[in-house]
C-alpha cells in the first residue's frame, strides 16, 4: 500500500478490503466517544475533525454518518498523500451525499492546517518509522485546537496471528493479505508509543486498549 507505483486497480481493491476490516474492527467507534463528548460541550457549534492519512476515507465517512444519525454538528475532512486513495474517498462520500473535504498532503513534511478541533489518525502510525512517527505526533499536537486521537495497532504475536487469519477471511486483496501481518510486525508496542508521546510533548496523553489488539491515544490541549 505504501508503494507509489502500486497499480490503481490493486490499490482500490485493497481500500475496499481495508474498509471491511475497519468496519468489523470498529475503527470509527474507537474515536467517536471523544468526538461526541466534545460536540456536546460545544453548544451546537460544529466540531471540525481532520483524519490524517485517511486512505479510502471510510473512517471519515463513518464518523459523518454517526454524527448525522445522532444530530451532532460535525464537519469532517481527510488528507492523504495518495491521489488514488483521495479519488476513491471522494467518490464514496459523494455517493452517500456527504460533504467531506479530502485533500492531498504529506503529513510528515507538510504543516497540518490549524483550524480543526480534532486531529486524528487511524491505522497510519505503524506505516512510519520511530522518527517520523514522533514528527507526526508533534505536527498533530501543534495543529489541533482541542484533541489529538490516534487509533493504531499494537505489536504482539496474538495480533500477528489475528491479522494473518483475519485478512485472509475478510478480503481477497493480495495487497491487504500481505500488508496486514506486516503492519502488525511494524507496529509499536504500547510502551514504545507512550515514550514517543512524551517526546512529542504529550506526556499527559491517555491510552486505552481495544479489540482486536488496538490502542487509542487521547490527548487534550
Amino acid at each position: 500500500m505504501d508503494q507509489p507505483d502500486l497499480d490503481d486497480e490493486l490499490h482500490e481493491e485493497a481500500l475496499i478490503g481495508l474498509r471491511r476490516i475497519n468496519r468489523i474492527s470498529g475503527s470509527s467507534g474507537m474515536v467517536w466517544p471523544a468526538i461526541e463528548r466534545l460536540a456536546k460541550q460545544s453548544a451546537g457549534t460544529p466540531i471540525r475533525v481532520l483524519d490524517v492519512g485517511c486512505g479510502g476515507g471510510d473512517v471519515a465517512i463513518n464518523l459523518h454518518s454517526r454524527a448525522a444519525a445522532r444530530g451532532v454538528a460535525l464537519e469532517v475532512a481527510g488528507c492523504d498523500i495518495s491521489s488514488t486513495a483521495l479519488k476513491f474517498a471522494t467518490k464514496q462520500a459523494n455517493e452517500k451525499g456527504q460533504n467531506i473535504h479530502f485533500f492531498e498532503a504529506n503529513a510528515i513534511v507538510d504543516s497540518l492546517p490549524v483550524d480543526y478541533d480534532v486531529v486524528m489518525c487511524s491505522l497510519f502510525l505503524h506505516h512510519l518509522d520511530r522518527r517520523d512517527a514522533i514528527r507526526l505526533l508533534i505536527s498533530m499536537a501543534k495543529a489541533t485546537r482541542r484533541i489529538v486521537l490516534v487509533n493504531d495497532l499494537q505489536r504482539s504475536r496474538f495480533g500477528y496471528v489475528m491479522a494473518y487469519v483475519g485478512c485472509r477471511l475478510l478480503t481477497r486483496s493480495p495487497v491487504v493479505r500481505t500488508d496486514g501481518p506486516l503492519s502488525v510486525r511494524a507496529a509499536f508496542s504500547l510502551k514504545e508509543v507512550t515514550v514517543m508521546a512524551e517526546e512529542a510533548g504529550m506526556p499527559d496523553a491517555r491510552f486505552s486498549q481495544h479489540w482486536p489488539q488496538r490502542f487509542l491515544l487521547s490527548w487534550e490541549r
